[in-house]
Formats: structure tokens, C-alpha cells, sequence
């Protein structure tokens, strides 16, 4: 129950609703699972993994040597977190390798690494990820998800009214599962603010957090588009993130750059520190400074009906 199964979903949705057929394999493929009920929404059909000419599979990056088992179908992956993949966690590079090895002896990641993948389709949630197949001498297609309900155009629409009657607090809210170490200190060092954890919320009550605070804070690995920071800034708020992953360039989080703070810098706590007082003191100006990256967001379904038509006009070769 994480963004990147619910992607699959909107996906496989999106596809059936622009005039392909679609379906959802769960995996171990030996089981059957029924639809989560958040996911019903998506009315897509589940069906038995079925290895025949003419298919074409779809892998999250995480299961990329179950896509090199395909025999008679097509395969591709689709990058929605590159550093599931690398398991990559800017801690200690050692930790970081010993995670790859243990996925790679457990056949979960393929011994040539990155190589075996070239003969595959790639598709990239984020220019983070697209990127990173370049750099690895692959040639990837941007597929890039959009934030469910907040950018239907009816929910979009409403959004100007709910803005003028909301009451905003100081409140700094932020996702305790990612960037923790950096979470805690900031709180351990500010105990005057309010920092309000965002865990077991729907999207109803998740919306209404964001339209009563003034920052959503986010200093984790950012290892795809991530979507917390859109569904913050598209109900107003401000946002201040690290440089890690897709938050390390303009395109994927195309905020301002003095709201991209290095948790690394000697002058961290005081970058910090003067930012958030910003916000407090004069949200209205702060929040405008978001405009460009909530229409960005505002646009993502669009993009991503046309990037399934580009994508999908022809069969994958």
C-alpha cells in the first residue's frame, strides 16, 4: 500500500481509459490476491501472469530479474525509485553496496547489473531516474505519474475556494519515515515549533492538514518524484526539501532553490532556521513562490495521457 503499487494501478487505469487493454499481475505470481479496496477505484482488471507473444510486462524496478525470466512476451521496467533499486541511502557506502549484495543473492537484482537491463524497455518516473539509466548507457522513456484526485480538473477547480477559507497554522508537517535522522535533530533543536507527523491518513483528512499548515518538510533520499511534496504544495503550502535524488534537480521539484536546504552544510540549522521564519512571518508571499511548481503539478495527468499515447501508439519493440 505505497505510491508505487498505486501508480501501477493509475497506469493500467489510464491505458484501458485511452483505448488499450490493460491488466494487473500480483506477484508471487503462484498466489491470488484480490484488489486493495483503496485501489478499487481504478477498476482494473486483475489476471494470471501469462508469458505469451504479444504482451508486454511491465516491472517496477525493484523485480527486474523476474522481466530477464520473460520468454515469449516483451518486458520493460518502469524506474519509479531509483535507489530501490541501487539501495542507496547516503549513510555509509559500505551499508549501502552489503544491501545490493544481499538483493543480488537472493535473485532479486541480476548479476550483470544495470547491463543485463539494456535489451529491456525503460520507463522513468522522474528526470532523476531518466538520468540515471543515461548515465548507465540506457535509453529510457519519461513515464512520470500524477498525484490521484488532487489533479482531476474538478478537484483542481475547487481548490481557489478552499484556499480563501483556510486558517493556517505554524505547523511544519513532515513524513516521519523519510529523512528521520535530520527530522529528529530539527525538532530536537526547535522546540518552540509545532511538528506534526503525517502517518495512517486518508486523502481526505491529508488534504485538510495541508490547507491548516504553512510547511511540509521532506529531507528523505527522494528516490523518484516523490508525491508528498505535490500533494503539500498543490493545497498551498510551502515546501522545503534536501538535495538528495529527484529533490537535486529543477525539473522534478522545481521549487525555488532557497527551499532546497543541504542537511550536510555547516549552515544548515541557521538555513533552516531563517527559511521557516520567512514562511511564518509572510506565508502569502512565501506560498506564491510555488506557482510555477503547482501548475507543474496541475498539468501532470495531461502529461501523462500524452506520454501513454507516445509510448504506447505503437507496439514496443
Amino acid at each position: 500500500m505505497t505510491a508505487g503499487p498505486e501508480a501501477i494501478h493509475q497506469l493500467a487505469h489510464d491505458l484501458i481509459r485511452l483505448g488499450h487493454n490493460a491488466a494487473v499481475v500480483y506477484f508471487p505470481f503462484a498466489e491470488e490476491f484480490k484488489t486493495p479496496a483503496p485501489y478499487i477505484q481504478y477498476q482494473v482488471p486483475v489476471v494470471k501472469y501469462r508469458d505469451i507473444k504479444g504482451e508486454l510486462f511491465i516491472f517496477p524496478e525493484i523485480v527486474t530479474t523476474f522481466a530477464l525470466k520473460i520468454k515469449h512476451a516483451k518486458a520493460a521496467i518502469w524506474w519509479m525509485s531509483v535507489n530501490n533499486y541501487t539501495c542507496v541511502r547516503y549513510g555509509y557506502a559500505w551499508r549501502d553496496k552489503l544491501r545490493y549484495l544481499k538483493n543480488v543473492v537472493k535473485g532479486l537484482r541480476p548479476i550483470g547489473g544495470l547491463q543485463a537491463l539494456r535489451r529491456l524497455e525503460h520507463f522513468a518516473q522522474s528526470y532523476y531516474a531518466l538520468d540515471f539509466l543515461k548515465t548507465n548507457g540506457i535509453v529510457g522513456q519519461l513515464l512520470s505519474d500524477p498525484i490521484p484526485i488532487y489533479t482531476s480538473a474538478s478537484y483542481l477547480q475547487s481548490l481557489p475556494e478552499r484556499y480563501a477559507k483556510a486558517i493556517r497554522s505554524n505547523t511544519i508537517l513532515y513524513n516521519p519515515h523519510k529523512g528521520k535522522k535530520v527530522v529528529q535533530s530539527l525538532i530536537a533543536q526547535f522546540p518552540n515549533w509545532h511538528f506534526f507527523p503525517l502517518s495512517g491518513f486518508n486523502r481526505e483528512q491529508l488534504a485538510n492538514l495541508f490547507l491548516e499548515a504553512k510547511l511540509y518538510i521532506d529531507f528523505g533520499h527522494h528516490p523518484g518524484k516523490d508525491r508528498l511534496p505535490r500533494e503539500a504544495a498543490i493545497h498551498g503550502c510551502c515546501v522545503i526539501t534536501g538535495l538528495y535524488g529527484s529533490a537535486s534537480n529543477s525539473l522534478d521539484v522545481n521549487i525555488p532553490q532557497a527551499y532546497k536546504i543541504d542537511p550536510q552544510a555547516s549552515s544548515f540549522l541557521d538555513n533552516f532556521k531563517k527559511q521557516v521564519n520567512l514562511i511564518f512571518a509572510d506565508f502569502e508571499k512565501c506560498s506564491a513562490e510555488f506557482s510555477d511548481y503547482r501548475h507543474t503539478i496541475s498539468q501532470e495527468q495531461i502529461q501523462f495521457d500524452d506520454q501513454i499515447n507516445q509510448i504506447f501508439s505503437v507496439p514496443a519493440k
